[in-house]
């Protein structure tokens, strides 16, 4: 189960969590969470959804994320749109800063972020990250799924080479509700700074494909180049035999 008491004493503030609601079993926390937003829509713009089982988690596209009962932290929160239209995909590298910063102080390890915005650890996902948005001044839904207390041979078959939880990396069980905390603190610190340099430089500091080879698609063509960096609109700069391409979808590493 988790505690909300125990999440709520290590919050340093309220910005993002200010109502929590948990449940044992949900479908979804990111349709829940719309669903409760849009039932009242001044009132919840601190509203966090969490839940022990999720069992019909969204990932990207048609994608389905996986959790396992007790031993995940899956969560959705509303968070008003810091970055103007044009630097909007600054929000999908803000959110996974926040996670590889909140768990090097809890775990005292390194992670590494996938473009743009998956959490991994040697190669394998330990997180993913689902931002949807809706109205003109976007307000976005913030998913988070990451895998904390899984043994091996808790992930399906499937997964079970390319998923990895925190508990597999440090050896011993990991309390999720500091560790939730400590990530919402730590993303309320960026939002505070409201310094768009300092989230690409900090996604950068953990991006564990720079400079590596990568394939992305292009006018329905698979395109193979090396990831460079990031534009100051938070696009990832791919070079393509000496043609330096700003792009915003999905890349595989090769």
């Amino acid at each position: 189960m988790f505690f909300k008491s125990l999440f709520e004493s290590n919050l340093k503030n309220k910005n993002i969590a200010g109502d929590i609601i948990y449940y044992n079993n949900l479908h979804s926390t990111n349709d829940e969470l719309w669903s409760l937003y849009e039932k009242n829509k001044l009132d919840n713009k601190n509203l966090l959804v969490i839940t022990d089982n999720q069992i019909a988690g969204r990932g990207r596209g048609i994608k389905q994320w996986f959790s396992q009962p007790g031993k995940s932290i899956t969560c959705s929160f509303l968070l008003n749109s810091i970055f103007s239209n044009n630097y909007f995909n600054l929000h999908a590298l803000l959110i996974p800063v926040a996670i590889a910063e909140g768990i090097k102080k809890m775990a005292f390890i390194d992670v590494g972020i996938k473009w743009p915005n998956d959490i991994m650890y040697k190669n394998k996902k330990l997180g993913g990250i689902l931002i949807e948005s809706k109205g003109i001044n976007k307000i976005l839904n913030v998913g988070i799924g990451l895998n904390i207390n899984e043994l091996e041979e808790d992930f399906p078959d499937d997964i079970i080479d390319s998923a990895i939880s925190l508990r597999e990396i440090t050896g011993y069980p990991i309390q999720r509700e500091p560790l939730l905390a400590l990530i919402l603190n730590e993303l309320n610190n960026l939002i505070e700074h409201n310094d768009a340099q300092l989230i690409i430089n900090n996604w950068m500091k953990f991006c564990n494909h720079k400079n590596k080879k990568i394939s992305f698609m292009q006018n329905d063509q698979q395109i193979t180049g090396v990831f460079e960096s990031l534009n100051e609109f938070g696009h990832a700069i791919i070079n393509h035999d000496g043609e330096f391409i700003d792009y915003d979808g999905v890349i595989n590493i090769l």
